[in-house]
């Protein structure tokens, strides 16, 4: 399969290489569509469909997705701070009265504890949540980690690192540049 020139962002159909795919920017719409188009499953992350078509795109071969861990997720009716954080809890509003009594009305769920009520502190106790949360309020304003699957925004503070001084509008022509071109001449 031929590739593409660096400028020309090619059209996402079956004649397009995994390489040259992977290669640009798609939004997830576009991706659906040709999950539509070649009887693929739509459902997941923009990440997993992406891999999805990839492994369609080399191997010709339709994989269905993952299917999720299931959980009752059921979370006790009281909370103190050596409750364990069980696998499927949400944040609740159970949850929210909680902090707001043992943090303050500072409270909020910010980055860290969703994620740590979610995915990372099932184990651990509400005790190190609260713990977390102080810790993740006294770092500097930025450095958190965006997760991957927000570009955009990891984009745009890359953009203003790399850019002092720069507009929003500068940031903005930076992306639509990015995300029309190909990403290794981008690098």
């Amino acid at each position: 399969m031929q590739g593409f020139s660096s400028m020309e962002r090619p059209e996402l159909n079956l004649t397009i290489s995994a390489i040259d795919f992977l290669d640009f920017y798609w939004l997830k719409n576009e991706l659906t569509g040709f999950c539509r188009e070649n009887e693929l499953s739509t459902s997941g992350s923009k990440q997993e469909i992406t891999a999805r078509i990839t492994h369609f795109l080399e191997t010709g071969e339709r994989l269905k997705p993952k299917p999720k861990r299931k959980s009752n997720g059921k979370m006790p009716e009281t909370f103190t701070r050596d409750t364990v954080i069980g696998e499927g809890w949400r944040n609740s509003q159970g949850l929210r009265s909680f902090f707001e009594a043992e943090i303050g009305n500072g409270f909020h769920f910010n980055v860290f504890l969703r994620d740590f009520i979610t995915n990372s502190g099932v184990g651990k106790t509400l005790g190190n949540a609260i713990d977390g949360w102080h810790e993740s309020k006294s770092r500097p304003k930025g450095s958190s980690e965006i997760g991957e699957q927000f570009e955009y925004n990891r984009h745009m503070r890359a953009f203003y690192d790399a850019n002092p001084g720069a507009t929003r509008a500068d940031a903005i022509a930076a992306w639509k540049a990015k995300r029309s071109g190909r990403a290794s001449d981008q690098n």
